[in-house]
């Protein structure tokens, strides 16, 4: 960026930018219906072994705000993403 002509604050921001907040919103507000759905209908990530239901709902059941934990469970975001990338894929 600096090659670009772009600031130092641009360059080297004295706060890295982070989407925490939105993310965990999303897994808490959004997410849990997505999920049930996924668990109740099935997924291309069951089918393949790639993803164990049971523990997606081990995690899905941790998505609550007093036990979120950012390390741990914004990961979570990625099975979501795979499974409607699969399942719009394989329609």
């Amino acid at each position: 960026m600096a090659s670009l002509g772009m600031s130092e604050d641009v360059v080297h921001p004295a706060e890295r930018e982070s989407f925490a907040e939105v993310i965990e919103a999303a897994l808490i507000g959004h997410a849990p219906k997505l999920f049930a759905r996924m668990l109740s209908e099935g997924s291309p990530l069951f089918d393949e072994g790639l993803v164990d239901p049971d523990g997606l709902r081990a995690g899905v059941d941790r998505l609550v705000p007093s036990r979120y934990v950012e390390e741990r469970d914004a990961k979570i975001l990625e099975v979501l993403s795979l499974h409607m990338s699969a399942t719009a894929f394989l329609s």
